[in-house]
């Protein structure tokens, strides 16, 4: 049976990781810390005088097309799926993801998907890579001044792409991808797992030459980023204003010092970036703008914390110490949080009082909707959660959270075939989730489904990169017996051997 069972397959043994991580300790100081400008943000914003953009998507590199970007992008996507603390809630991306797509739709990338992660990192961080990586940690979001502030960092990383900054410099030639692969991937992890001290000396220890390129070539591209995430947030519904608020807290002593912000401290905020920005907003003179999204961002954090905390809730009571009692939303905030620490401490039924209540006043916070179907299939009250939905497909409110909490009603409902139809028709539009990969392995082995639990099994192998691992199981789906919801076996046959070739080719 082991076959049928999606486990924890072992690493994958990237020589580059290997190589990096051999290096790493072979330093005198005892530590290095690859400071790469995919896991950097030193600034927003260049001199406000300056009237030329840089001329987006013409920059290319003799030595990897756009396509091999994207090729290049996949396998460190896998690698990151593989090998980092990820947050995949379905909630949490979607949030994100509607952040960017405002900025993306402006961009000039020429391929408009994206790859987004949450990593699960207390640490101030975000970071972008070949092939539209987007990457956000847990701690960028719960200390973000303003919903604002996130957008201003995410507006940096996708000017990033837009201009394939990551192409040009440390992925130009194949022969440093490897290399290149490591540190970005330790880079990420040593930012969570190494103290500030130990990571600031080992900085400034570091003296190769694939470093000093890479800060040489980081100022360059960064001022060409801060401009034109200025000019895509200035496009979009967000306030570009909340960029100079963004500096002046990296400037802070506080910033300088805690260990949260220790990237900060290797690129220093100084006084003229400041004043380059403030003087930008002086001479465009944005305007205030109403984007809807400051509830929902609240909302988010309080919901991160009952989510992520191994005490929720102490951490929702410290969390609600925080809240302006000024604030238009406070007793929202105090509500919905009083709601999450209703059922972290299994007093369900109050917690759903509480949160209908919430869903009648804000029909539009579609994150309290959702805690509070999934606290009432807690209950099995399964009927009153597809009456919800079937009100809320009258009211035009679907999207993929909608039908991951009816794929769920569904299966409550010992309708298994009505609820793998929902969950496979979410994948379509969701198809980098892994979570909801692993569920359709799930279901399909408890309903003996196994040409579907092969291809399921298959899929999320891919994601993580174990293409190996993929290509056997669609070999186990030919021989079981043929299921229509499953995929194309020989479709997917492909993408595992094409996997395969583009590891041993960037590897």
């Amino acid at each position: 049976m082991r076959r049928y069972i999606i486990g924890q397959g072992a690493p994958q043994s990237y020589l580059c990781l290997i190589y990096f991580i051999n290096l790493l300790l072979r330093i005198r100081c005892g530590w290095l810390v690859i400071c790469l400008s995919t896991v950097s943000m030193t600034g927003l914003l260049p001199s406000a005088h300056a009237t030329n953009l840089p001329i987006i998507n013409t920059h290319s590199s003799a030595h990897m097309s756009l396509d091999d970007e994207y090729r290049f992008g996949h396998i460190i996507a896998g690698s990151i799926r593989q090998q980092l603390p990820l947050w995949d809630d379905l909630a949490a991306l979607k949030f994100i993801n509607d952040l960017t797509q405002p900025l993306i739709s402006r961009s000039q990338l020429n391929k408009k998907t994206t790859h987004l992660f949450i990593i699960r990192n207390k640490n101030i961080n975000a970071f972008a890579a070949p092939g539209g990586i987007i990457g956000v940690n847990t701690g960028l979001i719960m200390q973000a001044g303003a919903i604002d502030e996130l957008v201003a960092v995410l507006a940096h990383e996708v000017a990033h792409l837009s201009l394939r900054h990551y192409v040009q410099t440390q992925a130009q030639e194949k022969a440093q991808m490897p290399f290149y692969m490591g540190a970005f991937l330790a880079s990420i992890w040593m930012a969570g797992n190494v103290s500030g001290n130990i990571g600031e000396a080992g900085f400034y220890a570091t003296q190769s030459m694939l470093q000093r390129s890479q800060l040489k070539y980081s100022r360059i591209h960064e001022r060409e980023a801060d401009r034109i995430g200025f000019e895509l947030m200035e496009q979009s519904p967000f306030d570009v204003n909340h960029m100079q608020s963004l500096l002046e807290r990296l400037q802070s002593p506080f910033v300088k010092e805690s260990p949260m912000w220790e990237w900060a401290r290797s690129h220093p905020i100084n006084n003229e970036r400041v004043a380059d920005i403030s003087q930008r907003i002086l001479i465009n003179q944005p305007n205030p703008k109403r984007h809807g999204f400051d509830l929902s961002f609240e909302l988010l954090k309080i919901y991160q914390t009952a989510q992520l905390s191994k005490t929720p809730k102490l951490s929702l009571d410290q969390l609600k110490l925080n809240f302006d009692p000024l604030d238009n939303n406070y007793g929202t905030l105090v509500s919905y949080t009083q709601a999450l620490g209703n059922i972290a401490t299994g007093e369900v039924k109050q917690a759903s009082q509480q949160l209908q209540a919430l869903s009648i006043q804000h029909p539009n916070a579609t994150l309290i909707w959702y805690s509070w179907m999934h606290n009432l299939l807690s209950q099995n009250q399964t009927q009153a959660v597809l009456e919800q939905l079937q009100s809320r497909r009258l009211q035009r409110r679907d999207d993929s959270l909608s039908l991951w909490i009816n794929a769920l009603a569904l299966r409550q409902a010992a309708q298994p075939k009505a609820s793998m139809q929902v969950l496979l028709t979410l994948l379509e539009t969701q198809p980098t989730w892994a979570i909801g990969w692993r569920t359709v392995a799930e279901w399909s082995i408890l309903d003996q489904r196994l040409q579907l639990n092969h291809m399921a099994q298959s899929q999320w192998h891919l994601l993580r990169g174990e293409a190996q691992l993929a290509l056997k199981q669609v070999q186990y789906a030919s021989q079981q017996q043929t299921d229509t919801q499953a995929r194309s076996l020989l479709l997917q046959r492909e993408k595992a051997l094409r996997l395969i070739n583009d590891q041993a080719e960037f590897n």
